[in-house]
Formats: structure tokens, C-alpha cells, sequence
């Protein structure tokens, strides 16, 4: 088909249900909307519905891996002990280590509409680890999972548009 998919619209987005002054999210957007909207329109209503299943499932994806990118693997970083408990930190690169389990439990999913989805954390603290501070180095879960998930969101969206064109 004629369009692409573009990772890495990173956007920033304030929430009044949060209790963090702000919340990072990933946003992965069509290149060639028109196409995909004039597509839909000729095809009709299963085109439509076919890609707002590709959008949501990729939504849901990214959400799963980043789960997985923090709650797995071993990291390498500083191991620290508070209390009896011991835990070792990610290394700069690394997804962020579990430790409390808050992080990977916070991740969101939003549709608003059926070509559109934000995937995110309302945690303040996932955007000083995805992308870093002036103190620490960036330990990215979202955007490797966003890099991932793209190119099966625009074989989702090709093979929904295909299968209701027939």
C-alpha cells in the first residue's frame, strides 16, 4: 500500500485523573491518513473496523512488551539494600528494573478515535526514566517497543483494508 507508518511521535500530555504533574506517552501515527481515510471511505465500514483492530492490537502490543521490558532480563546497574531487601538497578540502556512493581503496572491504553491510540504511563517518573535527566541516563522501554510494534501496524492496517476490499 501507499502509506508508512512513522514511529516516535513522542508527545507530553497533562492528566486531571493523575496524581503526577505530567505523563509521557508514545504516539504512533499513520503516514498517508488521507490514503487510509480515502481507502476506508471507497471500501466502507469493515475497512474501517479492520483497522481499528490493527490500531488497538498494536496499542495493546506495545503495552505487553513494555511490561516485559521492565519486568525481565537481568540488569546490570548498582545493587542497593534497603532493609533485608536487595535490588539491582537497570544500567543506562536498559529497560527500568521492577522494583516495587508501580511502574510496570502503570502503563495506559486511550483510543480516541478508531484511528488513533496514545499508549503511556501517568507515572512522572516514566519519562525522567525513558528519556533521562541532567542525573540520570535514559533506560527506554517505550520507545523500543514503539520501534517494534511499527512495521506490524502497517502490515495490520494492509492486510485489514485488503481483506475488506475483498
Amino acid at each position: 500500500m501507499a502509506w508508512q507508518t512513522r514511529s516516535r511521535q513522542l508527545h507530553w500530555k497533562s492528566s486531571a485523573t493523575s496524581r503526577s504533574a505530567s505523563s509521557a506517552g508514545q504516539r504512533i501515527q499513520i503516514e498517508g491518513l488521507e490514503q487510509v481515510k480515502a481507502e476506508i471511505q471507497r471500501i466502507g465500514k469493515k475497512a474501517e473496523e479492520g483497522v481499528a483492530n490493527a490500531v488497538k492490537a498494536t496499542a495493546l502490543e506495545v503495552i505487553s512488551d513494555v511490561k516485559k521490558r521492565i519486568q525481565s532480563g537481568p540488569k546490570t546497574g548498582h545493587t542497593y539494600t534497603r532493609g533485608n531487601i536487595s535490588h539491582t538497578a537497570s544500567a543506562p540502556g536498559q529497560a527500568p528494573a521492577t522494583d516495587t512493581g508501580t511502574l510496570a503496572s502503570s502503563p495506559y491504553f486511550e483510543q480516541s478515535s478508531k484511528l488513533s491510540a496514545t499508549v503511556g504511563s501517568r507515572l512522572a517518573y516514566s519519562a525522567y526514566l525513558e528519556f533521562g535527566t541532567t542525573r540520570i541516563a535514559p533506560r527506554p522501554s517505550w520507545t523500543p517497543a514503539v520501534e517494534a510494534a511499527t512495521p506490524k501496524l502497517q502490515k495490520r492496517i494492509e492486510d485489514a483494508i485488503r481483506k475488506a476490499a475483498q
